[in-house]
């Protein structure tokens, strides 16, 4: 027979060895991390563009942000706003039950089996004026078929455009292992900011500060940032407009194929009566890209009017900047007729000369930089302000 107290005193005893001689491993592992601060500033140009403007090709240069960490939504996502809606009344829709709903009523043609009450149907929600500013009920299992469905929790899309000045909390390098974001304190471009922005030159898109350990090219993760106007409502992320995608689903759903013979009558007619004709597309005006087949895998669900990748890296002591951003901007393009088949589709679908297209300005540079020293990232639409900080823990 086993002394069970001696085998618990051993395995406490093995616990403890396995504990001192892992933990102190773990903790000099995290102490060995080498800390930076990392502010960042990006503003939109505002001023007249020169007489020999840039021409930038339309095509979108998507930029993947899945596996980057991203410090700006944990802050902006209304999931932070549960503790609020929690302390909300239930809406009065969705407040009691329906009478007799949950009781057992005997069959009459048997009455030794016992019938559960069928749930009522509901046409949809009767709302009060006690339902401008309430919740739903959140474990509705057995009462969801009662009511009509609840919307899905809101996402980023409640945000317009976001705050241009992103702060957190802060935090304590020597007990954490990963970038956080810093508070308002941290942030030392306002005095620039304001006069760029006092003098009309700029508007800043997005300004914000963290710390973050440092490592080689390979070890080193992307950070995700991103601010500005959410266009996700209008534009998809190629650029192409949602409510012409509506509207041309809409039309071919109103004509099946057993109407297109009589469309192509109407184009004859309409070619013989010189009410249309073909014509061919100008080589000297920016065409519309085609939407990819195949769009790539890991590309952000929202579309910011900023948004890419920025990561900080060491290749021995020397720092370096990698940077890989968008710039979104709607414009007005005219029709695409770049073809007999498209130039004969807008006729007869009667749609508009010109359509909306939201455009994206690529940025991408790599930079070896030094320490407290401020640098800049330009392209003629935007610009972007870096300076790396030492900290405390930022030697090897």
């Amino acid at each position: 027979m086993y002394n069970w107290a001696k085998v618990v005193g051993l395995a406490g005893a093995m616990f403890a060895v396995g504990i001192s001689l892992i933990t102190p491993t773990a903790i000099a592992a995290s102490n060995d991390y080498r800390w930076f601060e990392v502010e960042v500033l990006v503003f939109r140009h505002l001023s007249a563009p020169d007489s020999d403007e840039e021409v930038f090709p339309t095509a979108i240069t998507p930029i993947p942000t899945l596996g980057a960490r991203d410090l700006i939504t944990p802050l902006l996502n209304p999931h932070k706003l549960r503790g609020f809606i929690a302390a909300l009344p239930v809406c009065s829709w969705v407040r009691d039950l329906p009478n007799g709903v949950g009781e057992f009523e005997y069959n009459k043609y048997n009455q030794n089996q016992r019938l559960f009450k069928p749930l009522p149907g509901l046409t949809g929600p009767r709302l009060t004026n006690d339902d401008i500013f309430c919740r739903y009920h959140e474990h509705a299992i057995i009462t969801d078929r009662l009511y009509a469905a609840t919307p899905p929790e809101p996402g980023m899309e409640v945000w317009d455009k976001t705050p241009a000045v992103i702060a957190g909390l802060g935090g304590d390098i020597t007990e954490l292992s990963g970038p956080f974001l810093l508070d308002k304190n941290a942030l030392t471009f306002n005095d620039l900011k304001s006069q760029l922005e006092r003098r009309g030159l700029a508007r800043t898109l997005l300004h914000t500060s963290w710390r973050q350990p440092v490592f080689n090219r390979n070890a080193t993760q992307y950070l995700r940032l991103f601010g500005g106007h959410n266009f996700t409502s209008d534009f998809d992320y190629f650029g192409f407009s949602k409510q012409d995608h509506s509207e041309q689903n809409s039309f071919e759903e109103r004509n099946p194929s057993q109407q297109q013979l009589s469309r192509l009558e109407e184009l004859l007619a309409a070619v013989e009566q010189g009410k249309f004709r073909f014509i061919r597309p100008s080589q000297s005006e920016q065409l519309l890209p085609a939407s990819p087949s195949r769009p790539p895998q890991g590309l952000p669900k929202d579309v910011w009017e900023l948004d890419g990748l920025l990561r900080v890296y060491l290749v021995g002591n020397y720092l370096h900047i990698d940077t890989d951003f968008n710039l979104r901007e709607p414009e007005i393009f005219s029709q695409q007729l770049s073809s007999v088949e498209e130039q004969a589709n807008a006729w007869l679908q009667g749609e508009v000369e010109e359509v909306p297209f939201l455009r994206a300005y690529h940025l991408k540079q790599l930079r070896r930089v030094i320490s407290h020293e401020i640098h800049y990232f330009d392209h003629p639409k935007f610009g972007i302000l870096v300076e790396i900080r030492r900290t405390d823990r930022s030697q090897r």
